[in-house]
C-alpha cells in the first residue's frame, strides 16, 4: 500500500509541457502560461503527441478539440486537477 512519492504540482507539469513543446520545435520564448495552443505553430500531429504524453504520464485525457482556445496555464490546471483524482 504505497502512495506515489511524486506529487503532481503545477510547476512540475508546466516544466514538463515546456520541455515537450521545445522538443516539438516551439521556441522557448513563445511558451508562457498565457500562450494559446493555436498560436504555438504546432501541427495536429504534434498536438496528438503532446496529448499522448499527457495521458501516459498523468492519466489525464483532454480531447484535441478542446485545446484550440486553451492556454498552457489552463492546460496545466486541468492536468493537475485530473491527475489528483
Amino acid at each position: 500500500m504505497s502512495s506515489p512519492s511524486t506529487e503532481i504540482t503545477a510547476s512540475a507539469v508546466e516544466e514538463r509541457l515546456r520541455a515537450e513543446l521545445i522538443d516539438l520545435g516551439v521556441e522557448d520564448d513563445a511558451i508562457s502560461a498565457a500562450a494559446k495552443f493555436d498560436s504555438l505553430d504546432i501541427d495536429s500531429l504534434d498536438v496528438a503527441d503532446l496529448m499522448a504524453m499527457v495521458v501516459k504520464e498523468y492519466g489525464v485525457e483532454i480531447p484535441r478539440s478542446e485545446l484550440a482556445d486553451v492556454t498552457i496555464g489552463q492546460l496545466v490546471e486541468r492536468i493537475v486537477a485530473g491527475a489528483s483524482h
